[in-house]
């Protein structure tokens, strides 16, 4: 009879007890994995998972281009080789000529800006600056800017501006990007400069080695 007994007094206490209060903070569940936000695709060009070469037999030039696939290149219509990347509004455009004169980089500048509309350092933030030899023995000058500092939600442009002259030779190299994100335009401009610009090869490179006339390498 006691373990009857025990066992009834025990629900009875039980029925007694006051129900547990909910908690008032609940734990959240865990997100699962197929919750998370989609990472951005990377940018075709600051990317750089592939070059394309093109090389012009108007201006005796070889052009990496990164995503070349991708760019619209046209070397007959305009006084310049212009190579348009639509889906990152960039746009590059390049040129070598003759002078009748010697000249340096700031008369073959003057030269360049005379045929077509360039962008201005006017207002712009100059990133870095600095000498190279593209083409060989030129003076070339790369400067490389953003332009001024977005208001309102408005996109960062960006620019490389190269010039350069030696003897009766010009070179002219201008690239221009624009994106809502400035660091991706500052990794665009890194990869025309170090991946585009400092690669390219003109004539003298081009051009087989011709053998000596005693048959010798």
């Amino acid at each position: 009879m006691r373990a009857p007994f025990a066992l009834a007094a025990a629900l009875v206490c039980g029925c007694g007890s006051a129900p547990a209060s909910p908690s008032t903070n609940p734990p959240r569940p865990l997100p699962s994995a197929g919750s998370a936000a989609p990472k951005p695709a990377p940018d075709p060009i600051a990317a750089a998972s592939s070059f394309t070469t093109f090389t012009s037999a108007r201006f005796d030039l070889s052009l990496p281009l990164p995503d070349g696939a991708a760019f619209r290149v046209d070397d007959r219509t305009e006084r310049w080789l212009v190579a348009r990347h639509d889906a990152t509004n960039s746009v590059l455009l390049v040129r070598t000529w003759r002078e009748d004169e010697v000249g340096n980089r700031a008369r073959c500048e003057a030269r360049a800006r005379t045929w077509r509309d360039l962008p201005a350092r006017e207002g712009s933030r100059l990133v870095s600056a600095s000498g190279l030899a593209v083409p060989p023995d030129h003076d070339t000058l790369v400067e490389v800017l953003l332009g001024p500092r977005p208001t309102n939600g408005e996109p960062t442009d960006g620019f490389v501006l190269a010039f350069g002259g030696w003897a009766k030779r010009c070179f002219a190299y201008v690239f221009a990007t624009r994106s809502a994100n400035e660091r991706v335009v500052m990794e665009r401009l890194a990869i025309m400069v170090d991946g585009s610009l400092r690669r390219m090869r003109f004539q003298s490179e081009l051009a087989p080695a011709r053998p000596s006339r005693d048959g010798l390498p």
